[in-house]
């Protein structure tokens, strides 16, 4: 006796019209890859992606994957080593890979090429010590006072990297030189002159005040 296979029954939601919409709602394959199944779109890599895409499909938003890029030895990297970074050390699809560093090189790039308001800041300051002591009088967190938002980054002796509440980042840089600590500051994203002379004045005054300290 032979069975013939039934066939399946069509679902109620077989007859309804397909839309066409964002470029990540039309998936060629799921792909798996670790613990994550990612949607993966047919088109190019998008660096526009929003933070709830993101999330869906990666398990982390826009900035936190701005902050991983940023904290790991690939701040100066290029899309590809971005990309397999991405892929090798947090199981990151291929297309979702390429979109995130795409995304954080038109984010890194934004001070030179937005509107031009924003300016970058630089200073050098010479403190009478040593790189050691000066790194730990600056990873304080109430040497900054009341705008000091959080560390991104701290490297022993070395660097340190730091936000304000006004969304503005700073990186200091510790160098020996000459038995005392130079001091680098780069403060990025300050949005006018008014904030820019703020900022000069600020870190003029906070070095001022460490150095008088590290005399005494």
């Amino acid at each position: 006796m032979t069975f013939k296979k039934k066939k399946p029954e069509p679902g109620i939601f077989d007859d309804l019209p397909v839309f066409e919409s964002h470029p990540s709602t039309q998936r060629e394959e799921v792909k798996k890859r670790g613990r994550r199944a990612m949607l993966v779109p047919e088109t190019a890599a998008d660096p526009t992606i929003s933070s709830a895409q993101l999330f869906t499909n990666t398990g982390k938003q826009k900035e936190q994957w701005l902050e991983i890029i940023f904290e790991s030895d690939l701040r100066e990297g290029r899309q590809r080593a971005i990309a397999a970074f991405l892929e090798e050390n947090y199981r990151v699809q291929k297309w979702w890979a390429a979109s995130i560093a795409l995304m954080y090189l038109e984010w890194r790039e934004a001070p030179k090429t937005n509107t031009g308001s924003d300016s970058v800041l630089r200073l050098s300051k010479v403190l009478e010590t040593s790189p050691v002591l000066a790194y730990n009088i600056l990873i304080s967190n109430s040497v900054y006072g009341e705008s000091f938002a959080r560390f991104l980054k701290q490297v022993q002796s070395t660097r340190i990297v730091l936000t304000f509440q006004d969304e503005t980042r700073a990186t200091l840089i510790l160098k020996p030189v000459d038995g005392v600590c130079e001091v680098l500051i780069e403060h990025e994203f300050i949005g006018n002159p008014v904030m820019l002379k703020a900022r000069t004045k600020y870190w003029k005054d906070l070095v001022d005040q460490i150095s008088e300290q590290v005399k005494q």
